[in-house]
């Protein structure tokens, strides 16, 4: 009898055990499948833009020497220290200056301030992909860290209700490159082409929430409801002129500055949201720089012979301009740091095929301009 039941069984288990295999690799695929993010799909296109049409230049006004105003365009606002009500907002009153270069040789100018087009910031879903590089796709080479963005959920936990991008840095210097200034010496960064300063693909900081607090230990104190509130006030201050950096927690309307990572509970807006991590990495890069990615205080009265290190961003020396998909230039066509995406840029998500945000950075230099 028991030879029987070694025989049926031996046999039953014979014809059962490929149709449980296949059971368990499909619950197996299934399972990974699940936890998985929404990968995007397609290439990555080249989205460098026109240097000439799609680049808004009147948010380089207005141009003053020794504080007063010589050249504007169509009233383009500035942050003056009577008008934002930010006291470290400064407005040089003396017209010749000097700056020592780095040999110790005195060289003497004219006091200008200007906004300067200084950087590029890029806000992808795919990791490895950098359309202003000319669509270069280095795809997992540099993912050390770094991962699918999605519009719906976060990289750290997959929990819905959270989105993460990656953001790329780089630096533009327009104004150099297409010779517009001459004697710029104390004017703009020591480097002088463009390139790719910071990508958050390897950085493992970029989707941790939990790391990044003991990084910045800070980002618990402004994660309370009365905190966050208040970034109303800066939201309301912001979308009518300049933001206020006494709140430098806030990015106005678009969100907290903190955590500095890649994973928010802004989702609903790709506009609001690839501007609200745009900011972040900002803000990340004057904390905790990462030379040669640094975000400078370019337009304090201690920056006039070049750009000095603020431990907090001063959101006030910055405004934005949309590059792609659809690129901002007309009418005002630049917008501060936290102002309302409904006044500029709702109109400016593509469904399906902007599935990435690129921004011109437009940030304030109070500068000596070299003549001797």
């Amino acid at each position: 009898m028991s030879g029987l039941l070694k025989r049926f069984f031996r046999e039953h288990f014979r014809k059962v055990l490929p149709f449980s295999i296949l059971l368990v690799l499909i619950f197996l695929t299934t399972a990974v499948w699940a936890d998985d993010p929404e990968k995007p799909e397609g290439k990555c296109k080249s989205e460098f833009p026109n240097l000439i049409s799609d680049i808004c230049w009147k948010c380089l006004f207005p141009v003053r020497i020794g504080g007063k105003k010589i050249l504007n365009s169509g009233s383009m606002p500035d942050n003056l220290s009577n008008l934002t009500g930010n006291p470290d907002d400064f407005n040089p009153s003396d017209y010749v200056c000097s700056c020592e270069d780095s040999e110790g040789e005195t060289h003497y100018g004219i006091y200008v301030s200007f906004w300067e087009p200084a950087r590029v910031i890029e806000v992808v879903q795919k990791p490895g992909c950098f359309p202003f590089l000319f669509g270069l796709d280095m795809g997992e080479a540099i993912d050390f860290y770094g991962a699918y963005g999605t519009k719906g959920k976060g990289r750290e936990n997959y929990e819905e209700g959270k989105a993460f991008y990656n953001v790329h840095y780089y630096i533009f210097p327009l104004m150099w490159i297409m010779d517009l200034l001459v004697g710029a010496d104390f004017c703009t960064d020591w480097l002088s082409e463009i390139d790719l300063l910071y990508f958050t693909e390897a950085d493992p900081l970029w989707n941790d929430d939990e790391l990044t607090v003991y990084i910045h230990p800070e980002a618990t104190v402004f994660g309370n409801e009365i905190a966050q509130a208040l970034c109303s006030v800066d939201c309301l201050t912001t979308s009518v002129g300049f933001p206020l950096n006494t709140f430098f927690w806030c990015a106005g309307c678009w969100g907290s500055l903190y955590p500095y990572t890649g994973n928010t509970g802004v989702k609903d807006s790709p506009v609001r949201t690839t501007s609200l991590l745009a900011s972040r990495l900002l803000a990340r890069l004057a904390r905790l720089p990462v030379p040669p990615a640094i975000e400078w205080d370019t337009s304090s009265a201690g920056a006039k012979c070049g750009g000095i290190l603020r431990p907090l961003l001063k959101k006030s020396q910055y405004k934005f301009s949309t590059i792609f998909p659809i690129p901002e230039t007309k009418g005002k066509c630049c917008h501060g740091l936290g102002e309302s995406t409904f006044t500029w840029g709702e109109h400016r998500n593509v469904p399906a095929t902007g599935e990435h945000q690129t921004y011109l950075m437009w940030r304030k230099r109070n500068c000596c301009l070299k003549l001797l």
